[in-house]
């Protein structure tokens, strides 16, 4: 692995060495400088100030700059008249990434909350910036009464706390947290500032929600009628009684209540890996390495990445060493659910066996967020439960946990689609109307609690990849059982990863899904699902 770019000595092939060869060079070059902005993506998020291997963040951004300036100067030498097919495909990736690289930004050094008085002068990417760690700060303290909570801690006790006065309290804690994103909901608040940019900005370059849609074969008017059909189904599945906002994640945690006091923290690890090692995807043997541990400017959301870019030896192919991040401090299902999920991502580019130009993630963001759930879910099946945790919760309550956090994502998904097509709105009012409508929650449009989401600042139109990707995971779950039968088969990793995980970006994930599937994708697996939970309602 290198250390340093100054260490490496990359020697240019002669001008008349075959293109093929002089393409090989590059791709080497584009390899090592992967390798570095992994690390340095990884060590930043992670507020750390040394790499694993004792490299300092300043260090890595500087050899990944130097290398990245090197391979465009390589690049530029190609000539692309020369290649055909993968080839092709291959020198435009290495230009479009290392180009991107070369323009990116950052807060510019400051992080502290913006002001109302910076809000207008900032640009968006400062601005997001800003606002991305002020959010990050809030929700890595929130303060019930006399405890310390985080985010995701709060959303987890609402589901298990007994009291409802309680519960009310540790909702309203979050309120600093949405507050750093969308202020006092006035029009020239940080998000709806953001807002306004970024639907100016989509409307002359393409919105990341149609880009979305369309990597799955799905039309971007047919988005919309897809969302409202899973909502519709999880309205007509649960009672139409409205309730307040917390008491909707108490009504839907019975599943935590029952199960939450047998995974306590030390457990989390584990039980992943023993989930991972019975499907044949053993994380410590894949080489997944985890930082869980609480830590100040630590990233606010869990994430999964490459530690390097896959490596192709002479008998076989390196791993991509893929690197988790999370904060957990206590157990619980919902933690464990999240854990299992960042890991579902893992062993998936642990699985990506392909050239250094296309060994990354996939072209479908839904397509990648539907995979990391497959294995997943499977946290909420009965006969798991019993083998791991000694005890299950009923399949209607099983139900009812799963897809209300899913329901959650699709009502963002919509929320952002229709709050980026009319900037103008009010986001407040927006969620108010879907969440009442489909979720039977109690409306509250003085209270942004929307805003509680960083993927909202961070990369807006994101939502829409959790609910796309609900559709891959029912669709998906629901094909391995057909034809392969139990998630505890110990072949069922080398089937998953011959058949879904190694591409990478070598083939498209709309081809990939389709093979496998034969059908094309739709939300009628996510239905079938909710059905279920609608004749235990009504039983």
């Amino acid at each position: 692995m290198l250390g340093a770019a100054g260490c490496i000595q990359y020697i240019s092939p002669p001008t008349e060495a075959p293109p093929a060869q002089r393409l090989a060079e590059v791709e080497a070059l584009f390899r090592d400088t992967r390798d570095l902005y992994f690390q340095a993506y990884v060590t930043e998020a992670s507020a750390r100030e040394r790499n694993a291997r004792g490299l300092s963040l300043d260090h890595l951004r500087t050899s990944e700059r130097v290398l990245r300036e090197r391979a465009l100067e390589r690049l530029e030498e190609l000539d692309p008249e020369s290649y055909r097919g993968d080839d092709r495909r291959a020198l435009e990736r290495m230009r479009s990434v290392l180009s991107e690289g070369a323009e990116a930004s950052d807060s510019g050094g400051v992080t502290a909350c913006p002001t109302t008085s910076e809000v207008a002068s900032l640009s968006a990417g400062v601005l997001a910036a800003r606002v991305y760690g002020c959010y990050g700060h809030a929700a890595s303290r929130v303060l019930v009464g006399r405890d310390t909570l985080d985010r995701l801690g709060a959303l987890a006790r609402l589901a298990t706390e007994p009291d409802v006065a309680r519960r009310r309290l540790i909702f309203l804690g979050l309120q600093p947290v949405w507050q750093a994103v969308n202020g006092r909901n006035e029009p020239a608040s940080p998000w709806r500032t953001l807002a306004q940019h970024r639907a100016q900005e989509w409307r002359a370059r393409g919105s990341p929600i149609d880009a979305a849609a369309r990597s799955l074969g799905i039309e971007p008017r047919e988005v919309e009628p897809m969302l409202r059909a899973m909502l519709d189904a999880w309205r007509l599945a649960t009672p139409d009684t409205l309730v307040e906002p917390w008491e909707w994640y108490h009504q839907n945690g019975a599943a935590s209540r029952r199960l939450s006091p047998r995974i306590p923290l030390r457990d989390l690890e584990r039980l992943n890996e023993s989930h991972f090692a019975a499907m044949g995807a053993s994380p410590r043997a894949l080489g997944v390495t985890y930082d869980l541990d609480p830590r100040p400017d630590k990233s606010p959301v869990a994430f999964t990445q490459f530690g390097g870019v896959p490596r192709r030896l002479r008998d076989s192919v390196t791993g991509a060493e893929p690197h988790v991040v999370a904060t957990y401090r206590d157990g619980g299902l919902g933690n464990l659910v999240e854990l299992l999920h960042e890991t579902g991502h893992a062993i998936h580019i642990a699985a990506i066996k392909t050239r250094p130009a296309f060994a990354d993630w996939p072209d479908s963001d839904p397509f990648t967020e539907g995979l990391a759930d497959v294995p997943a879910l499977e946290a909420y099946e009965g006969r798991w439960q019993l083998q791991a945790l000694g005890d299950s919760a009923s399949r209607r309550d099983n139900l009812r946990e799963k897809y209300g956090s899913v329901m959650l994502d699709v009502a963002w998904a919509l929320f952002e689609q229709r709050m980026y097509a009319d900037p103008a709105r009010d986001p407040n009012i927006e969620w108010s109307e879907i969440t009442r409508q489909y979720l039977h929650i109690a409306p509250h449009p003085e209270w942004s609690w929307w805003a509680m989401r960083g993927q909202l600042i961070e990369s807006p139109g994101y939502m829409m990849n959790y609910a796309l990707g609900a559709m891959v995971a029912a669709s998906v779950r629901a094909r391995v059982s057909a034809r392969w039968g139990s998630f505890g088969d110990r072949q069922l990793y080398r089937r998953l990863s011959e058949s879904l995980y190694r591409f990478g970006l070598e083939r498209s994930s709309l081809d990939v899904l389709r093979e496998f599937l034969g059908h094309p994708l739709g939300p009628e697996a996510v239905i079938q699902d909710l059905a279920q939970l609608r004749l235990r309602h009504s039983e």
